[in-house]
């Protein structure tokens, strides 16, 4: 099963720490879950009132708080955002933490999966729309493409996923990459 295979990964993964005392600590949660007797994947689309990303897509998460540590944030996220409780996710493990290339943070992304059962309802002041993608429709290599872009003297690849009328890219396709490719599936 995907979930077991996902934990057992993470579990063998030796996520990295970054160092950048300049940037803002934040995470978020990759949150897998089933529908219709398949894995899927539930993003947000972020209200446009929000001071960071407004309108674009992303996974559950924000600014950690003090006195908080990553794991800690990604759930109260989870919960503000879309009202999912920390005992309906099992957390299967964490990726690299990443630096944004348009603001400044620096996130730690975890994977986890809402148990059967768990419903959720979007915070409207942060959470314009959420999206149920199939996990299988990411493999489709159709859907994908990847361009490059300077970002501080260097390139770096920048990674799209096109869900109907939606493009997924910057960080929340660099995280979903991360998870594909440990994943080792192929396009």
């Amino acid at each position: 099963m995907l979930y077991d295979e996902l934990r057992k990964k993470l579990n063998a993964y030796p996520a990295r720490d970054v160092v950048a005392p300049d940037r803002i600590p934040a995470s978020v949660l990759v949150p897998f879950f089933d529908k219709d007797g398949a894995p899927h994947v539930l993003f947000t689309v972020r209200s446009r009132t929000l001071q960071y990303h407004k309108g674009e897509i992303s996974f559950p998460g924000g600014a950690q708080e003090p006195n908080e540590d990553s794991r800690t944030t990604a759930l109260r996220e989870l919960y503000e955002e879309i009202t999912v409780a920390e005992d309906s996710v099992e957390i299967l493990g964490r990726l690299d933490m990443i630096r944004t290339v348009s603001s400044s943070f620096l996130v730690v992304p975890y994977v986890g999966y809402l148990k059967p059962g768990t419903t959720f309802h979007p915070n409207e002041e942060e959470v314009a729309e959420i999206l149920e993608v199939p996990f299988e429709h990411f493999l489709n290599p159709e859907i994908f493409r990847e361009e490059m872009r300077v970002v501080d003297q260097r390139s770096i690849p920048v990674y799209y996923y096109q869900w109907k009328n939606h493009s997924i890219w910057g960080l929340t396709a660099r995280i979903l990459k991360c998870v594909i490719d440990l994943l080792g599936v192929e396009k």
